[in-house]
């Protein structure tokens, strides 16, 4: 992983979040300023509204288990939420109740 501060990746999480490396020199991901108003359903690749966005949110990965800054989107109408993992640098689905 660079270690450089300026190093940023827009091409992940749809778009909704950038990846970049904080002053501490640790990956996270803070919200991208023209993120899109949908992404694809990762089953059905029907369009989803996002409802909300939260970035640079502690958390650990429910995929690769670790501790980071990561973000979170939930969308309107789906009960799901997803979790950008700036360490596996995954979208990462969350089943909804």
């Amino acid at each position: 992983m660079p270690g450089s501060e300026s190093f940023d990746r827009l091409d992940l999480y749809h778009g909704l979040f950038r990846w970049h490396t904080g002053h501490d020199g640790h990956p996270q991901v803070s919200r991208h300023a023209s993120s899109p108003a949908t992404i694809p359903c990762p089953t059905t690749g029907r369009l989803l509204r996002v409802a909300t966005i939260e970035a640079a949110a502690s958390a650990i990965c429910p995929s690769c288990e670790n501790h980071g800054r990561g973000g979170f989107v939930s969308f309107v109408g789906d009960l799901r939420m997803a979790y950008a993992c700036p360490l596996c640098l995954q979208l990462v689905w969350l089943a909804g109740v």
